[in-house]
C-alpha cells in the first residue's frame, strides 16, 4: 500500500491559506448536505400532516439539536470565511490574509459559543424532561 508521502499528500503545507481553504470546502459541503436534508424534510409535507408530524418528531429530537450546533458553526465560518476571501479578492487584503482569518476566527467562536451554548441549553432541557436522545 502506498504511503502519504508517495501518493503527493505531503507536499501541502498547512498554514493559514491552506487550512481556511480546507475548511471552507468541508463546511460548503456539510451546508449542501443540510440543504437537502432540509428540502427532503420539508419535502414530506406532501405526504400529508401525519407524515410531516413524524418526521418533524424525529428532527426535534436531543440528537438533531446537538447537531444543529455543528451546522451554526459551518454557517458561521463559512459565512466569515467568504467575507474574508471577499476582503482579499476585491480589497487587497492578500498580505493581511492571516490577521484577518484569526480576527474572524475570533468573532466565530464568540458568535458560536453564544449561539450554541443556547441550542446545547435547549437540547439538555429535552433530556431532562426525558425524551430520547436518539429518535429511532
Amino acid at each position: 500500500m502506498p504511503s502519504l508521502r508517495t501518493r503527493g499528500f505531503t507536499h501541502y503545507r498547512w498554514q493559514t491559506g491552506m487550512t481556511a481553504w480546507m475548511l471552507h470546502r468541508l463546511t460548503g459541503l456539510a451546508l449542501v448536505f443540510y440543504i437537502t436534508l432540509h428540502i427532503w424534510v420539508v419535502s414530506s409535507l406532501q405526504l400529508g400532516p401525519e407524515t410531516f408530524e413524524a418526521t418533524m418528531a424525529v428532527v426535534s429530537a436531543p440528537l438533531f439539536r446537538f447537531l444543529e450546533v455543528g451546522l451554526l458553526f459551518c454557517v458561521i465560518y463559512h459565512a466569515l470565511n467568504g467575507i474574508r476571501l471577499i476582503a482579499i479578492d476585491f480589497f487587497g487584503a492578500t498580505e493581511k490574509h492571516a490577521p484577518l482569518f484569526y480576527g474572524l476566527m475570533a468573532v466565530g467562536a464568540i458568535l458560536w459559543i453564544w449561539g450554541g451554548g443556547t441550542m446545547v441549553g435547549h437540547a439538555l432541557h429535552q433530556l431532562h424532561a426525558g425524551e430520547p436522545f436518539f429518535p429511532f
